[in-house]
Protein backbone atom coordinates (compact mmCIF):
# COMPACT_ATOMS: atom_id res chain seq x y z
CA UNK A 1 0.00 0.00 0.00
CA UNK A 2 1.12 3.50 -0.89
CA UNK A 3 1.98 5.69 1.98
CA UNK A 4 0.53 9.22 2.18
CA UNK A 5 2.98 12.11 2.03
CA UNK A 6 3.60 13.54 5.35
CA UNK A 7 4.88 16.88 6.36
CA UNK A 8 8.44 16.96 7.25
CA UNK A 9 9.22 17.84 10.75
CA UNK A 10 9.94 21.53 11.17
CA UNK A 11 8.14 22.55 7.87
CA UNK A 12 5.53 25.31 8.35
CA UNK A 13 4.17 25.38 4.70
CA UNK A 14 1.21 23.43 3.65
CA UNK A 15 0.24 22.52 0.03
CA UNK A 16 -2.65 25.00 0.06
CA UNK A 17 -0.39 27.87 1.01
CA UNK A 18 2.06 27.14 -1.86
CA UNK A 19 -0.69 27.24 -4.44
CA UNK A 20 -1.79 30.69 -3.20
CA UNK A 21 1.73 32.07 -3.48
CA UNK A 22 2.09 30.75 -7.04
CA UNK A 23 -1.18 32.45 -8.09
CA UNK A 24 -0.14 35.76 -6.66
CA UNK A 25 3.16 35.58 -8.54
CA UNK A 26 1.41 34.82 -11.78
CA UNK A 27 -1.07 37.66 -11.22
CA UNK A 28 1.61 40.21 -10.34
CA UNK A 29 3.76 39.09 -13.26
CA UNK A 30 0.85 39.52 -15.68
CA UNK A 31 0.08 43.04 -14.55
CA UNK A 32 3.74 43.95 -14.44
CA UNK A 33 4.02 42.83 -18.02
CA UNK A 34 0.99 44.89 -18.99
CA UNK A 35 2.41 47.94 -17.27
CA UNK A 36 5.77 47.49 -18.98
CA UNK A 37 4.08 46.97 -22.32
CA UNK A 38 2.05 50.17 -21.95
CA UNK A 39 5.10 52.09 -20.74
CA UNK A 40 7.17 50.84 -23.66
CA UNK A 41 4.39 51.81 -26.08
CA UNK A 42 4.10 55.31 -24.65
CA UNK A 43 7.88 55.75 -24.77
CA UNK A 44 7.97 54.58 -28.37
CA UNK A 45 5.16 56.97 -29.28
CA UNK A 46 6.87 59.94 -27.65
CA UNK A 47 10.28 59.12 -29.11
CA UNK A 48 8.76 58.38 -32.53
CA UNK A 49 7.06 61.77 -32.72
CA UNK A 50 10.31 63.46 -31.76
CA UNK A 51 12.41 61.57 -34.30
CA UNK A 52 9.89 62.08 -37.09
CA UNK A 53 10.19 65.88 -36.95
CA UNK A 54 11.80 67.22 -40.19
CA UNK A 55 15.46 67.91 -39.58
CA UNK A 56 16.61 71.43 -40.38
CA UNK A 57 19.47 71.31 -42.86
CA UNK A 58 21.76 74.24 -42.15
CA UNK A 59 23.33 74.09 -45.64
CA UNK A 60 19.92 74.36 -47.32
CA UNK A 61 19.03 77.23 -45.04
CA UNK A 62 22.23 79.11 -45.93
CA UNK A 63 21.75 78.44 -49.66
CA UNK A 64 18.14 79.63 -49.53
CA UNK A 65 19.29 82.84 -47.88
CA UNK A 66 21.98 83.35 -50.52
CA UNK A 67 19.52 82.71 -53.34
CA UNK A 68 17.17 85.30 -51.90
CA UNK A 69 19.98 87.83 -51.60
CA UNK A 70 21.17 87.21 -55.19
CA UNK A 71 17.62 87.56 -56.52
CA UNK A 72 17.20 90.88 -54.76
CA UNK A 73 20.49 92.13 -56.21
CA UNK A 74 19.56 90.98 -59.73
CA UNK A 75 16.13 92.58 -59.48
CA UNK A 76 17.75 95.81 -58.32
CA UNK A 77 20.33 95.75 -61.14
CA UNK A 78 17.66 95.05 -63.76
CA UNK A 79 15.23 97.62 -62.46
CA UNK A 80 13.95 99.60 -65.43
CA UNK A 81 15.77 97.39 -67.97
CA UNK A 82 12.53 96.13 -69.46
CA UNK A 83 11.17 99.65 -69.84
CA UNK A 84 14.44 100.80 -71.46
CA UNK A 85 14.39 97.87 -73.87
CA UNK A 86 10.79 98.58 -74.85
CA UNK A 87 11.66 102.25 -75.37
CA UNK A 88 14.62 101.30 -77.60
CA UNK A 89 12.50 98.93 -79.67
CA UNK A 90 9.86 101.63 -79.98
CA UNK A 91 12.40 104.14 -81.27
CA UNK A 92 13.93 101.71 -83.76
CA UNK A 93 10.53 100.54 -84.91
CA UNK A 94 9.20 104.06 -85.38
CA UNK A 95 12.35 104.93 -87.34
CA UNK A 96 11.81 102.08 -89.80
CA UNK A 97 8.08 102.75 -90.02
CA UNK A 98 8.77 106.38 -90.90
CA UNK A 99 11.43 105.49 -93.47
CA UNK A 100 9.93 104.95 -96.89
CA UNK A 101 11.38 101.91 -98.70
CA UNK A 102 13.13 102.51 -102.00
CA UNK A 103 13.90 100.11 -104.86
CA UNK A 104 17.42 98.78 -105.15
CA UNK A 105 18.55 100.14 -108.49
CA UNK A 106 21.42 97.83 -109.29
CA UNK A 107 23.30 98.81 -112.47
CA UNK A 108 22.79 95.37 -114.04
CA UNK A 109 19.02 95.80 -113.69
CA UNK A 110 18.86 99.24 -115.35
CA UNK A 111 17.61 99.00 -118.94
CA UNK A 112 19.42 101.14 -121.56
CA UNK A 113 17.26 104.03 -122.65
CA UNK A 114 14.98 103.77 -119.60
CA UNK A 115 14.06 106.76 -117.45
CA UNK A 116 16.30 105.38 -114.69
CA UNK A 117 19.27 105.10 -117.06
CA UNK A 118 18.73 108.63 -118.35
CA UNK A 119 18.41 109.95 -114.84
CA UNK A 120 21.64 108.31 -113.78
CA UNK A 121 23.43 109.43 -116.94
CA UNK A 122 22.40 113.05 -116.45
CA UNK A 123 23.63 113.02 -112.85
CA UNK A 124 22.28 115.07 -110.01
CA UNK A 125 18.72 113.76 -110.04
CA UNK A 126 19.62 110.83 -107.79
CA UNK A 127 19.26 113.14 -104.79
CA UNK A 128 15.91 114.70 -104.01
CA UNK A 129 16.38 118.17 -102.54
CA UNK A 130 13.17 119.52 -100.97
CA UNK A 131 11.82 122.75 -102.39
CA UNK A 132 11.95 124.32 -98.94
CA UNK A 133 15.56 123.25 -98.29
CA UNK A 134 17.02 125.87 -95.90
CA UNK A 135 19.55 128.27 -97.37
CA UNK A 136 22.60 129.55 -95.50
CA UNK A 137 24.51 132.63 -96.52
CA UNK A 138 27.98 131.68 -97.88
CA UNK A 139 29.50 134.31 -95.61
CA UNK A 140 27.71 133.13 -92.48
CA UNK A 141 30.00 132.92 -89.43
CA UNK A 142 31.14 129.50 -88.23
CA UNK A 143 30.54 128.66 -84.57
CA UNK A 144 33.76 127.62 -82.80
CA UNK A 145 31.88 125.14 -80.59
CA UNK A 146 30.38 123.51 -83.67
CA UNK A 147 33.84 123.20 -85.21
CA UNK A 148 35.16 121.53 -82.06
CA UNK A 149 32.31 119.06 -82.03
CA UNK A 150 32.80 118.37 -85.73
CA UNK A 151 36.50 117.78 -85.21
CA UNK A 152 35.76 115.19 -82.54
CA UNK A 153 33.28 113.39 -84.83
CA UNK A 154 35.74 113.56 -87.72
CA UNK A 155 37.97 111.12 -85.83
CA UNK A 156 35.75 108.38 -87.29
CA UNK A 157 36.14 109.72 -90.83
CA UNK A 158 39.91 110.23 -90.54
CA UNK A 159 40.52 106.49 -90.78
CA UNK A 160 39.84 106.76 -94.52
CA UNK A 161 40.24 110.49 -95.23
CA UNK A 162 43.32 111.18 -93.08
CA UNK A 163 43.72 113.41 -90.05
CA UNK A 164 44.43 116.43 -92.27
CA UNK A 165 41.91 115.53 -94.97
CA UNK A 166 44.73 114.40 -97.25
CA UNK A 167 42.97 111.08 -97.93
CA UNK A 168 44.34 107.58 -97.43
CA UNK A 169 44.01 106.46 -101.04
CA UNK A 170 47.76 106.63 -101.61
CA UNK A 171 48.27 104.27 -98.64
CA UNK A 172 45.43 101.77 -98.63
CA UNK A 173 43.20 102.71 -101.58
CA UNK A 174 40.39 103.94 -99.33
CA UNK A 175 39.10 107.52 -98.99
CA UNK A 176 39.92 110.28 -101.49
CA UNK A 177 41.18 113.63 -100.17
CA UNK A 178 38.86 116.20 -98.64
CA UNK A 179 41.41 119.03 -98.71
CA UNK A 180 40.64 121.62 -101.41
CA UNK A 181 37.90 119.31 -102.72
CA UNK A 182 35.21 120.76 -104.98
CA UNK A 183 32.82 118.12 -103.64
CA UNK A 184 33.31 119.29 -100.04
CA UNK A 185 32.72 122.97 -100.81
CA UNK A 186 29.99 122.18 -103.36
CA UNK A 187 26.27 121.61 -102.75
CA UNK A 188 25.51 120.77 -99.12
CA UNK A 189 22.77 118.34 -100.19
CA UNK A 190 25.45 116.03 -101.64
CA UNK A 191 27.32 115.75 -98.34
CA UNK A 192 24.18 115.19 -96.28
CA UNK A 193 22.86 112.55 -98.68
CA UNK A 194 26.20 110.72 -98.60
CA UNK A 195 25.98 110.61 -94.81
CA UNK A 196 22.56 108.93 -95.08
CA UNK A 197 23.13 106.67 -98.10
CA UNK A 198 26.88 106.12 -98.52
CA UNK A 199 28.87 106.44 -101.72
CA UNK A 200 30.34 103.85 -104.07
CA UNK A 201 32.30 103.97 -107.29
CA UNK A 202 35.13 105.96 -108.90
CA UNK A 203 35.15 109.68 -108.20
CA UNK A 204 37.23 112.51 -109.58
CA UNK A 205 38.65 115.08 -107.16
CA UNK A 206 40.67 118.04 -108.45
CA UNK A 207 41.16 116.35 -111.79
CA UNK A 208 42.43 113.08 -110.31
CA UNK A 209 40.40 109.88 -110.40
CA UNK A 210 40.03 107.72 -107.30
CA UNK A 211 38.58 104.20 -107.14
CA UNK A 212 38.29 103.18 -103.48
CA UNK A 213 38.48 99.45 -102.75
CA UNK A 214 35.37 99.72 -100.55
CA UNK A 215 32.36 102.03 -100.59
CA UNK A 216 31.85 104.71 -98.00
CA UNK A 217 29.30 103.37 -95.54
CA UNK A 218 26.44 105.63 -94.45
CA UNK A 219 26.88 107.24 -91.07
CA UNK A 220 23.37 108.17 -89.87
CA UNK A 221 24.18 110.19 -86.77
CA UNK A 222 21.88 112.74 -85.18
CA UNK A 223 21.27 116.02 -86.99
CA UNK A 224 23.60 118.08 -84.79
CA UNK A 225 26.52 115.67 -85.20
CA UNK A 226 26.15 115.47 -88.99
CA UNK A 227 25.88 119.25 -89.27
CA UNK A 228 28.95 119.71 -87.06
CA UNK A 229 31.24 117.29 -88.92
CA UNK A 230 30.21 118.65 -92.33
CA UNK A 231 30.76 122.22 -91.13
CA UNK A 232 34.19 121.13 -89.91
CA UNK A 233 35.36 119.60 -93.21
CA UNK A 234 33.92 122.53 -95.20
CA UNK A 235 36.05 124.93 -93.17
CA UNK A 236 39.24 122.91 -92.66
CA UNK A 237 42.11 121.57 -94.79
CA UNK A 238 42.10 124.69 -96.98
CA UNK A 239 38.34 124.60 -97.57
CA UNK A 240 36.08 127.59 -96.96
CA UNK A 241 32.31 127.31 -97.28
CA UNK A 242 29.10 128.04 -95.44
CA UNK A 243 28.31 126.07 -92.29
CA UNK A 244 25.78 123.24 -92.33
CA UNK A 245 22.79 123.52 -90.02
CA UNK A 246 20.78 120.79 -88.27
CA UNK A 247 17.71 122.11 -90.09
CA UNK A 248 19.35 121.36 -93.44
CA UNK A 249 20.17 117.83 -92.26
CA UNK A 250 16.59 117.27 -91.11
CA UNK A 251 15.27 118.46 -94.47
CA UNK A 252 17.26 115.70 -96.21
CA UNK A 253 16.03 112.88 -93.94
CA UNK A 254 14.04 111.54 -96.88
CA UNK A 255 17.31 110.18 -98.31
CA UNK A 256 17.73 107.81 -95.38
CA UNK A 257 17.11 104.21 -96.38
CA UNK A 258 17.56 104.74 -100.12
CA UNK A 259 20.15 102.76 -102.15
CA UNK A 260 23.80 103.71 -101.97
CA UNK A 261 24.80 106.66 -104.12
CA UNK A 262 27.25 106.74 -106.99
CA UNK A 263 29.07 109.92 -108.10
CA UNK A 264 26.64 110.12 -111.03
CA UNK A 265 23.78 110.50 -108.55
CA UNK A 266 25.32 113.58 -106.96
CA UNK A 267 24.59 117.19 -107.84
CA UNK A 268 27.53 118.32 -110.00
CA UNK A 269 30.04 120.39 -107.99
CA UNK A 270 30.21 122.93 -110.79
CA UNK A 271 27.84 125.09 -108.76
CA UNK A 272 29.68 128.01 -107.19
CA UNK A 273 31.90 126.89 -104.32
CA UNK A 274 30.45 127.33 -100.88
CA UNK A 275 26.84 127.17 -102.08
CA UNK A 276 23.98 125.32 -100.49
Amino acid sequence: MESQPQNRPGSSESPQKGDVNNGLKRFSTFWMGCILFVAFGLASLVLGIGFNKPAVNNIDKVNAKRRGMIKREVDKAHAGARENALLSFERVGSHFLNTAPAPDEKPEFVLPGSATQKRKASGGSGIVVPADFPKVDPGAPVDVAVMERGKATFAICSACHGLEGEGMYHINKTGPPLANSEWVTGPVANLIAIQFRGLSGPIEVNGEKYTPVAPMAPLPLDNDSIAAVLTYIRNSFGNKASPVTPEQVEAMRGELGKPMLSPADLIPPTVAAGSN
